[in-house]
């Protein structure tokens, strides 16, 4: 069984499959440059207190991501 939540709610070292990104053309532009796409698979590395920073490894990297971006993200874990 799969649940499809935002970036926000994962918890730390939970990975995740991005199904989504909402948002208008800068912001998928900008998340694309990081390898952060629809299809793409992300884990969650830890987050800062409500509404903080998010790090999340993509690919062989990692990116922290502002609260209201990460937000943004929709991703979906199995369950």
């Amino acid at each position: 069984m799969t649940e499809r939540i935002a970036l926000t709610d994962m918890k730390a070292g939970q990975k995740a499959r991005i199904v989504e990104v909402r948002g208008g053309k800068g912001v998928h532009y900008k998340l694309q440059l990081l390898g952060i796409q629809a299809g793409a698979f992300v884990t969650k590395i830890s987050n800062v207190f409500r509404p903080g920073a998010v790090v999340v490894q993509v690919g062989g990297g990692q990116t922290a991501l502002g609260y209201g971006i990460a937000l943004k993200i929709i991703v979906e874990i199995e369950r």
